[in-house]
């Protein structure tokens, strides 16, 4: 016998007691007691979908919710939407104005 037909032997012995393994494992009954859903309901938030599709002034002023889903809608570029979001939410401060710039890439001279 080589060592070739030895090594083949021992991978094959493995192989199948490995094989047989898993064949075993996928038909073993388990009695595990099933797990109820929770009964407080989907803790997930419902998607909050913009009211207007657009770039320009609101028609009216934003709640709290929609400047939050303006300013990531419009976080990319800079338009009146995105300014009076961010006048919403400076004025329930949620965010504060940065004193320390000068110069600014979008929105008006604070």
């Amino acid at each position: 016998m080589s060592a070739w037909q030895v090594v083949h032997g021992i991978l094959a012995v493995v192989g199948g007691g490995a094989f047989a393994m898993v064949g075993v494992a996928c038909v073993w009954p388990i009695n595990r007691p099933r797990r109820d859903r929770p009964t407080g309901g989907c803790r997930l938030r419902p998607v909050e979908w913009p009211k207007a599709w657009t770039c320009g002034p609101p028609d009216q002023p934003f709640t709290l919710a929609d400047a939050h889903v303006a300013m990531q809608l419009h976080r990319e570029h800079d338009c009146a939407r995105k300014h009076a979001a961010f006048d919403a939410l400076v004025a329930a401060g949620r965010i504060h104005r940065d004193s320390a710039r000068r110069h600014r890439l979008w929105g008006k001279p604070w």
